[in-house]
């Protein structure tokens, strides 16, 4: 079975655009993993049962901007695996972690 693949595009504060993004997700299925590229994307591994797949895809819609997907016409509980890439537009790429100084 493939995986799929998808691609959003974002406006909002990244911080903000990705606790909304887990939020929506939490209530389908499940993020498994996850790689950020400095503050430019994000890469988010979801399992999710094949059925809720469209529902994700649909409320995912009205927060972000997704490239176009054909929706699945499928009623199965099987676990599916997707990919979902996160692109934020005010992103410098130059994303700098602070680490705070430990005594010792």
């Amino acid at each position: 079975m493939k995986n799929i693949f998808w691609t959003a595009y974002t406006n909002e504060e990244r911080h903000l655009a990705i606790r909304t993004i887990q939020q929506i997700v939490d209530k389908y299925g499940d993020i498994v993993d996850f790689k950020q590229f400095s503050d430019i994307a994000l890469t988010m591994l979801i399992e999710i049962q094949e059925c809720k797949i469209n529902e994700l895809y649909q409320t995912l819609s009205k927060c972000i901007g997704m490239e176009s997907f054909d929706l699945l016409e499928s009623k199965r509980d099987i676990e599916r695996k997707l990919y979902l890439n996160i692109n934020f537009s005010k992103a410098t790429g130059n994303l700098k972690v602070e680490i705070p100084a430990v005594p010792g």
